[in-house]
């Protein structure tokens, strides 16, 4: 079954700044760290371009730290929302074990309806889980001016998409557990913030979203004005292939606002975006991102 998360764009920039309120009351958690609260880099007025900067799992919003301000620096309001039981101060909590599709898309939904309200036009950027968000809203929301998917997940290490759709599912069925992301490493896995462990329910249900829009990207065309994925050729978590054929589906019904970049000069890295990495090249992929933003504001409307 789809999932399903009616939007609710706002309509004004003062209803954007009162649904933020709500939205950052859920960092009054006395668990959550300070860095990894909800952040809004604004000017104060709605601009011609608001942005959402959603990070990946186990992370929090201090993966954009360095990049949000840059972002803004282009005239735009950057909206750069925590999502569900992430950026808690216990690296070692179990508490993203209860973390569903469900809720994940529909605290994203929330941030973009919340960009609408910042912004004439809208681009979201997501890595990771969140680039299968940003993939999602690629598809489905048409108020999206442009969704930018860095490396999305639709296919686990090295695995076509229909092993790690089965493998997702098993997730979701057997009992969870936490996995290190890094077992040499363990939790002194940069960055330090963020979790060292995964949760495999969390994991499988996050590989739902992609499920959809891979089965929806075959059927429709997608209705964002524009969309691009992004990948790093050394990926060592993710199959990069499986987001190319997600991109060819695309550009089988709208070739034109369909985009692929494939970084070939990265280290093996799965988040190209967080300075405190272990193998940070921010140097290389920030004025790449940069530069699709900025695309943003080409888009015919």
């Amino acid at each position: 079954m789809p999932l399903m998360v009616a939007p609710s764009p706002a309509r004004s920039y003062a209803e954007a700044m009162e649904r933020i309120e709500e939205f950052t009351a859920l960092d009054r958690d006395p668990r959550i760290l300070p860095e990894a609260y909800t952040k809004l880099h604004d000017y104060g007025e709605r601009t011609q371009l608001a942005v959402v900067l959603l990070h990946g799992l186990t992370n929090h919003p201090g993966q954009y730290v360095q990049f949000a301000p840059l972002v803004r620096n282009l005239g735009a309001n950057v909206f750069v929302p925590r999502l569900p039981e992430q950026g808690d101060r216990d690296r070692m909590t179990t508490r993203l074990a209860r973390l569903t599709a469900q809720m994940l898309l529909s605290s994203a939904t929330e941030a973009v309806d919340i960009a609408c309200g910042l912004g004439e036009r809208v681009c979201v950027l997501g890595i990771s889980t969140s680039g299968l968000l940003c993939a999602y809203f690629a598809q489905h929301r048409g108020d999206v001016a442009h969704a930018i998917a860095v490396s999305p997940v639709f296919a686990l290490l090295k695995l076509g998409y229909r092993p790690s759709r089965f493998m997702g599912a098993a997730m979701r069925k057997l009992p969870n557990a936490f996995v290190w992301w890094d077992p040499r490493n363990k939790e002194n896995i940069l960055p330090p913030t963020g979790y060292p462990r995964f949760s495999t329910h969390a994991l499988g249900e996050c590989l739902l979203i992609g499920g959809d829009v891979w089965d929806a990207s075959r059927a429709a065309p997608f209705a964002a004005g524009r969309a691009t994925i992004i990948t790093n050729e050394r990926d060592p978590a993710v199959n990069y292939r499986a987001a190319d054929s997600v991109g060819l589906a695309w550009q089988r019904y709208r070739r034109d606002f369909t985009q692929a970049y494939r970084f070939t000069d990265l280290p093996a890295n799965h988040d190209i975006i967080d300075p405190q990495n272990a193998t940070p090249r921010t140097d290389i992929v920030y004025p790449v991102l940069m530069q699709f933003i900025r695309q943003t504001m080409e888009v015919p409307r």
